[in-house]
């Protein structure tokens, strides 16, 4: 074998690398434990895919094997480099939609997954000025079109909403209600100590573990994952809680804050049913996908503890 240049040698090297995180990763993950994250993006992230985060993993070892053996059979010429380089051209814009889904839609960064870009933006970079501007091109193209285009941030999250609901209280079901809080927000409290007279089903689904919980009346799902709610939040752009999110087939409804909780379910929740449909057509006939009331005072935030009402309020 003909030996091999100094950037070949270099991106044998970064795809090592790259090998080894991704491998130490899926053993992580394949024993439920926390992967390599620097930060809760990750966390976000993962509960925003259709597919389990081990998988992209897996994808991503098995792309650094076959750059790293490429690389080892095309010896120093270049011209054997074709199939690699196309490779690389298809990680790349596979990156560029990973990026900009947690720019436009997740709005936060998986670091895990910026360290995997930097390896492959490197390897990228290695391959030859010829293969860096064909992959810059393609990544800008892919990054732009994603900025241009709207999505419905929560759409994706929507859907596994039941999968963070850590108990159910037992009402009618004209339309779904998510109560989301945490076990430190007394606002939160506030709420769910008014809910023993209400008509509408009610699911409860916390930020945060609980481990005790005001109404005994409840009926517990089993498992329930409080980062699919924390992604939800984040994904509308709230930050405070408590927060009733109201689901029908016209869309949904945001209320923030303790008392237009409590306002909004003692007109909708605690009057006769007859009553009750007839305002819920007239609430929803004209709402949007993207229905917020403005901000309450009553209200904690997620990041902080606000046991003391005083708390938030010193925040302003």
């Amino acid at each position: 074998m003909q030996q091999m240049t100094f950037s070949m040698k270099a991106s044998r090297i970064i795809a090592l690398l790259g090998s080894i995180i991704t491998l130490v990763q899926i053993v992580l993950l394949g024993n439920e434990k926390d992967g390599i994250c620097l930060n809760d993006g990750c966390e976000v992230v993962d509960s925003l895919t259709t597919v389990p985060p081990i998988l992209f993993s897996v994808g991503g070892f098995l792309f650094f094997q076959t750059i790293f053996w490429g690389i080892w059979y095309a010896g120093k010429n270049r011209k054997d480099l074709r199939f690699v380089n196309i490779v690389l051209l298809a990680a790349l814009a596979a990156e560029g939609v990973l990026l900009s889904f947690q720019h436009v839609v997740a709005q936060t960064f998986c670091s895990y997954c910026l360290i995997i870009l930097a390896l492959v933006v490197l390897l990228n970079v290695l391959a030859g000025a010829r293969q860096f501007i064909s992959g810059t091109a393609i990544f800008a193209a892919i990054f732009l079109s994603f900025t241009v285009l709207q999505f419905s941030g929560s759409s994706l999250s929507l859907e596994r909403l039941d999968s963070g609901t850590f108990a159910v209280l037992e009402g009618s079901e004209t339309e779904k209600h998510y109560l989301f809080f945490s076990s430190t927000c007394n606002y939160c409290e506030e709420v769910i100590s008014s809910l023993q007279d209400d008509t509408c089903t009610i699911r409860f689904n916390p930020i945060d573990e609980i481990d005790e919980f005001a109404l005994d009346d409840v009926e517990r799902p089993g498992n329930y994952d409080p980062a699919v709610n924390r992604a939800v939040l984040q994904s509308l752009g709230l930050n405070q809680i408590p927060v009733l999110l109201v689901l029908n087939d016209s869309g949904f409804q945001i209320i923030n804050g303790s008392a237009p909780i409590r306002e909004y379910l003692d007109e909708h929740c605690r009057v006769p049913q007859e009553e009750q449909a007839v305002n819920e057509s007239s609430d929803f006939s004209q709402s949007s996908s993207f229905d917020y009331l403005p901000p309450q005072d009553e209200a904690c935030s997620v990041d902080v503890e606000c046991d003391d009402p005083e708390l938030l309020q010193g925040e302003k």
